[in-house]
């Protein structure tokens, strides 16, 4: 099997959601997905919003080069999804990067954030559109984002500390997103972009998860956070809408956390926040 170009995305854990004033952010992590583009009909399992489809189809409105013949796409990633790790913004990111790679086009910043984000809002896995997301995935760093601005809407840059992270990953259906919810809320949000700004980041995460889960009407989330942090001191808080929660330690803190976990009979996996680009990774079998 012939493979034309190929790129891969980071997930990400969220410090700000970004339907509570207008700002997002998300810091990334070391979950990631792989994409290839690939010669022939190769349809990937777990792409339920047709994301990749849809990228496709929008690379040739815009009329921007492809290899002749039937294409096609393999995936493999560890990021879980629907989880609000931000799945799809690490999907379509790795997607357009093997789009990039594949046929020798330098897209800008702009359209690369538009094209994203327009893909997302209309498969519905996005309300905001998702550039918070798309920036945690698209730069190795952790952004403040005007959610509704052209372009990138980067407004600035936030330093975040290396930290061990253990995800939560709930078995529950995610409940519905209420714009107003979020809305009436709006001054803790402005409290947390203050946090941001000011160099608090870890504060923010904490207080971003209360306000969402109190958004989102998620009691369950909300008391396994405070067990957490009572019995270990460790920030815990939801991931962009859910149901993920994610858990930040140092490293001496992981064990005692997981075991306790698993007594609970919570699924869970463990990575760490990421930082900065490798400029080279080892290549799957299939690239």
């Amino acid at each position: 099997m012939k493979v034309y170009g190929s790129g891969r995305a980071h997930a990400g854990i969220s410090l700000l959601h970004a339907l509570g004033c207008g700002n997002g952010c998300s810091t990334p992590i070391e979950l990631w997905t792989y994409v290839g583009l690939v010669e022939g009909p190769s349809i990937p399992e777990g792409d339920e919003h047709n994301l990749l489809q849809s990228l496709l189809e929008a690379w040739k409105e815009r009329d921007l080069p492809l290899p002749s013949g039937e294409l096609g796409w393999l995936v493999k990633s560890d990021i879980p999804t629907g989880m609000g790790l931000k799945s799809s913004s690490a999907l379509l990111m790795a997607a357009v990067n093997a789009l990039s790679t594949g046929n020798s086009v330098i897209l800008s910043d702009t359209l690369i954030f538009n094209l994203i984000s327009a893909i997302q809002t209309k498969a519905g896995c996005s309300i905001s559109g998702g550039r918070d997301d798309i920036a945690c995935s698209y730069f190795p760093a952790t952004w403040v984002v005007d959610a509704n601005a052209a372009g990138t809407g980067i407004i600035e840059q936030i330093e975040f500390p290396e930290k061990e992270v253990i995800i939560v990953l709930r078995e529950m259906q995610k409940g519905a997103v209420d714009a107003q919810s979020f809305e009436n809320l709006r001054p803790r949000f402005e409290q947390i972009v203050l946090k941001l700004r000011n160099g608090s980041p870890i504060d923010a995460f904490r207080m971003n998860g209360q306000a969402v889960a109190e958004a989102m009407g998620d009691e369950e989330a909300l008391s396994i956070c405070e067990d957490i942090e009572l019995r270990f001191s460790c920030p815990a808080a939801i991931s962009g809408s859910g149901p993920a929660i994610a858990i930040l330690c140092e490293s001496e803190q992981t064990e005692p956390v997981k075991q306790h976990l698993k007594t609970e009979g919570l699924e869970f996996v463990h990575t760490r926040t990421h930082h900065g680009v490798e400029l080279h990774w080892e290549r799957e079998e299939w690239e």
